[in-house]
């Protein structure tokens, strides 16, 4: 058994393609009426829209899943996407090196500074 992608529910897919492609800056690769499809290095994130809300849940004991992005350098791009008005759980990066964030529809995802060993 292999992933074969990975799929995050939105409520409003062009809102999705703004926060997805302009703020975080993802490659979009393919869309149809309901999803965009986001090239993640070798996988691929595709956004469905529901009709259904998206109920946000706590982090991190509720969330459902929470994608992790990894950056080279987790404190300068907490400030870049805080800059582009992302909405962080945390503060500041923690001492481990990743900061969560929420999508505009409550997804939970982090950035993770990668292992330089």
């Amino acid at each position: 058994m292999k992933l074969g992608h990975i799929m995050v529910f939105v409520s409003d897919k062009e809102q999705a393609r703004q926060f997805y492609s302009d703020i975080l800056g993802l490659k979009l690769v393919d869309e149809d009426e309901k999803r965009l499809i986001y090239d993640m290095g070798g996988q691929h994130l595709v956004l469905f829209e529901t009709l259904r809300s998206v109920e946000p849940l706590s982090y991190s004991e509720e969330a459902r899943t929470v994608l992790v992005f990894a950056v080279e350098d987790v404190e300068k791009s907490f400030r870049s996407l805080k800059e582009r008005g992302v909405t962080f759980l945390h503060s500041h990066p923690t001492p481990q090196r990743y900061a969560a964030f929420v999508d505009p529809f409550g997804n939970v995802h982090e950035i993770l500074e990668e292992d330089k060993g």
